[in-house]
């Protein structure tokens, strides 16, 4: 969890006190920077565990920054929301359809791939490509792989470990600068 410890929000109302909506003002802005540094530091940290590009990574996910006041104060948060990704988007062999290919995946970045018996790469008349399956022996129906969600990803340990410790580092900078921004009658 991110916060603005207690001492850094005593100094925010002891210098900024006088300043009309002051207090509110910069403890709002700095947390709106380290919601945008939570943001794009943990798609940073999914594409150096997983084998996704950032771009397949947004092409599948809603990502929400929000920073809003309530009653305990300011709160901010940043939602992950989609569907499982499809395992074509990660690191897979062949990228195109070919026939009779084996077929190989891997989620990981550090892994290799993993061969596949009975999957292909396609593309459906709706254009999009996938690696699938069959469901028996006839020609239809067929299973699309899937690998994890941008939530699940966005969850692993080692990413939020680094995208709590460079989110921390913003809040501790940005009280400071929000401070003297303030003072000196920029934005408040």
């Amino acid at each position: 969890m991110i916060t603005i410890t207690a001492e850094q929000i005593e100094r925010v109302n002891l210098i900024l006190s006088g300043v009309p909506g002051g207090i509110e003002k910069a403890l709002s802005s700095t947390i709106r920077r380290a919601n945008n540094t939570v943001r794009s530091e943990t798609l940073k940290g999914i594409t150096t565990v997983y084998a996704i590009t950032r771009q397949n990574v947004r092409a599948e996910t809603t990502i929400k920054v929000r920073t809003q006041s309530s009653d305990g104060g300011i709160v901010g948060t940043v939602l992950f929301a989609g569907h499982k990704i499809p395992l074509y988007r990660f690191n897979v062999s062949p990228t195109i359809p070919i026939q009779r290919a084996t077929v190989s995946a891997a989620v990981l970045a550090g892994n290799g791939r993993t061969p596949f018996q009975d999957a292909f790469i396609a593309r459906m008349q709706s254009g999009h490509t996938g690696m699938f399956e069959r469901d028996g022996s006839k020609r239809l129906p067929i299973s699309e792989f899937m690998g994890p969600s941008t939530a699940q990803m966005a969850g692993n340990s080692i990413v939020l470990a680094d995208v709590e410790e460079k989110a921390q580092e913003v809040i501790n900078k940005r009280v400071e600068h929000e401070i003297t921004r303030i003072l000196n009658g920029y934005g408040g």
